[in-house]
């Protein structure tokens, strides 16, 4: 028998998900037991699994790969009620791994879904206040809250609050930029937030104030935001779940089946096990809790960590406590080793407080697996040594800790990152010049911005890196091909910019492919049974409308990110099709 028959995998008590829509129609008692239910065949399979890492077939029983290897492995499995699907030689590979999007909280599917003002980053500002006059025509009464305006279209990425006053003055407005990391007030907004000359600077963010005059402007960052954004009201459990399956359906369609949620509270996870229980969860989910919640939307975030594992289930795993230990340099909430070159006085600073990072030794002792949101190389190093110490006091905590974002890392700290079992999650768009990244040269300079993300200088340390689009916050798409391709190319995947060059140092496509999929599903503690395709796992996989091996062959990287995702697999289900 072909080595690459692994036998029949007999699964106990694994059930799939109800399927509303069954891409196929099986008639599982006319299917004997050594038979698969479906089997792809006449692919080019890209299985990231090093053992054989091209095949030409796959067949799946149970929502599991059965059989993986060639055409003749598979039809050794296939009977009279197998359903068989010739890929006619496209390209398959395991389902993308996402390491870090938001589709609760900061999602833009939640504030359609709650009634908020919709907005985005290519509107200019006239734009946006007309989209403030005709959503207060239609909306009479409360709060305009609303996201993601885009920083380039406000001189120093930062929008002040008259600029919402000459079209609406009477009524709170509150606007949040398209990195989550900064907001915008009117003067109705700040009043009732109790936001004057005279608040004090929160410890985990910034209040901007006129120089001359000592009043707010408006613009807010980090933990800036909280007493603004907390007068607002919260989503119910009901539009989370609805906003949850719009965003899954977009994740689908771009060949994810794996994602953590990076930021998100009771509401949401609420909704994610409600969806789960009605069989409508189609992702496996790494659910995050933010424990120090700067914009307002996490109550009582220690009771919710304690009580975390009645909402856990085969597809949902709410194990994992976030601390946003900076913000963005944009807004001068990243601590830098080397000051800011518009404020040559200052190092910026962190968005936690000494107490809070102290408080990695108690996630540690409940058992939670713990992510630090950090950008700067001086935010890195101190959450290092936070970390360092929690191990230290929890010597039975072997648990990998996720450094989300780690855009700026010193080169000694990246040693330590391996020595402390860190990973490192890279996050676009920092990883290419764009409109983030230039508008940061004034705070950072085009020098120390070249070195961000050093994604190659992490490998060749052995750590696990892995990727997160940041999806919507900062990210205004979940895309991970054009993704994928601006990590090998280190260049805009629209081309544009390209008069600054790479940004850093771009990987092969093999690397890059196993951080998409394999890395991240070990950042979840999902590797055993997915990130790769092997007999056994379950049949996660994406079928593609080009082969990007052949792309880069034919030295057209820059065509990866024109990559789309044709046919979507989940435990075995088609979740999604581009015919459809």
């Amino acid at each position: 028998m072909n080595r690459f028959i692994v036998g029949i995998v007999i699964l106990l008590g694994v059930t799939t998900c109800s399927r509303e829509e069954p891409a196929v129609s099986v008639d599982e008692t006319q299917v004997p037991a050594e038979f698969a239910e479906v089997v792809y065949t006449n692919g080019k399979i890209y299985t990231v699994d090093d053992t054989q890492l091209w095949v030409e077939a796959v067949a799946i029983k149970d929502g599991k790969f059965m059989a993986v290897g060639s055409q003749t492995d598979v039809a050794a499995v296939t009977g009279e009620g197998t359903t068989v699907i010739d890929l006619n030689g496209a390209f398959a590979m395991p389902g993308i791994q996402e390491n870090h999007v938001h589709v609760s909280v900061a999602g833009t599917a939640i504030d359609e879904v709650a009634g908020r003002l919709q907005i985005n980053i290519h509107m200019t500002p006239e734009e946006i206040q007309q989209a403030i006059v005709d959503y207060a025509a239609e909306n009479p009464e409360g709060w305009i809250r609303g996201a993601q305006w885009g920083i380039s279209h406000f001189k120093d990425g930062r929008a002040r609050k008259h600029f919402i006053d000459e079209v609406m003055k009477d009524r709170p407005v509150v606007l949040i930029n398209e990195d989550f990391h900064g907001a915008v007030a009117n003067s109705r907004a700040l009043e009732l937030a109790g936001i004057t000359a005279d608040t004090p600077q929160p410890s985990s963010g910034f209040i901007e104030k006129d120089p001359k005059t000592g009043e707010p402007t408006g613009f807010l960052a980090d933990g800036g935001m909280f007493d603004v954004i907390k007068l607002t009201d919260p989503p119910s459990v009901k539009q989370w779940a609805e906003a949850i399956k719009q965003s899954q359906g977009v994740l689908h369609a771009y060949g994810i089946t794996g994602i953590t949620d990076a930021a998100a509270n009771r509401g949401a996870l609420e909704a994610f096990k409600a969806l789960d229980d009605a069989g409508e969860l189609k992702l496996r989910v790494d659910f995050v809790i933010m424990m120090n919640d700067y914009m307002g939307d996490v109550v009582g975030p220690w009771e919710l960590l304690e009580d975390r594992m009645r909402y856990k289930t085969r597809l949902l795993n709410p194990n994992k406590a976030k601390w946003g230990a900076d913000g963005v340099p944009i807004a001068s909430t990243s601590l830098m080793l080397e000051p800011y070159t518009n404020a040559p006085d200052s190092f910026g600073q962190m968005t936690a407080t000494d107490d809070e990072l102290a408080e990695f030794g108690r996630a540690m002792a409940m058992g939670a697996q713990l992510m630090v949101h950090s950008v700067g190389d001086g935010t890195a190093r101190k959450v290092l040594d936070a970390l360092e110490k929690a191990r230290e006091e929890n010597p039975g905590y072997n648990l990998p800790v996720q450094l989300a974002h780690a855009v700026f890392v010193h080169p000694d700290d990246i040693l330590r990152m391996k020595e402390l079992n860190v990973i490192a999650e890279i996050s676009p768009p920092m990883y290419f010049w764009g409109t983030v990244t230039t508008a940061t040269i004034p705070a950072l300079g085009q020098e120390r911005i070249a070195k961000a993300h050093p994604v190659k200088e992490m490998l060749d340390a052995d750590l696990l890196v892995t990727y997160g689009s940041d999806w919507p916050a900062s990210a205004p798409t979940a895309d991970p091909w054009r993704n994928l391709e601006a990590m090998i190319t280190r260049l805009h995947p629209d081309g544009e910019f390209a008069e600054y060059g790479p940004l850093g140092i771009g990987i092969d496509l093999e690397t890059a492919l196993k951080i998409f999929t394999l890395n991240g599903a070990k950042a979840m503690g999902t590797n055993g049974v997915t990130g790769s395709i092997e007999v056994g796992k379950y049949a996660d996989m994406v079928v593609l409308n080009n082969n990007p091996f052949d792309l880069v062959a034919a030295q057209k990287a820059d065509m990866i990110g024109d990559l789309k995702a044709t046919r979507t697999v989940f435990e075995g289900e088609i979740v999604f099709e581009s015919s459809k």
